[in-house]
């Protein structure tokens, strides 16, 4: 399945955060009408001496979140964070 997605980026704050919004889009950039966009802020913390990375979305509404909860979003998320736990376990 091929999915499309756009990120506007709001703030980026080398070593600490990254702030953006995300949208559905079509494989042009042209966001999706209808569908929620999501406000993502992914905050870099020492911990350990590791990064520990620390994801927030943010929704404009409950009706917001429970259409891309709905959609499989959890799912979704997960697969992209164990691709990215696979990626750093492969480059170190």
């Amino acid at each position: 399945m091929e999915s499309w997605g756009k990120a506007v980026f709001q703030e980026i704050a080398p070593v600490e955060k990254i702030v953006y919004v995300d949208y559905f889009s079509d494989a042009e950039g042209n966001e999706a009408e209808g569908m929620p966009s999501t406000e993502v802020t992914l905050t870099f913390v020492e911990h350990e001496g590791k990064t520990k990375l620390v994801n927030r979305a943010r929704y404009a509404s409950a009706e917001a979140l429970k259409t891309v909860l709905d959609m499989g979003m959890e799912q979704g998320i997960t697969e992209t964070w164990d691709r990215l736990a696979e990626h750093l376990q492969a480059i170190q």
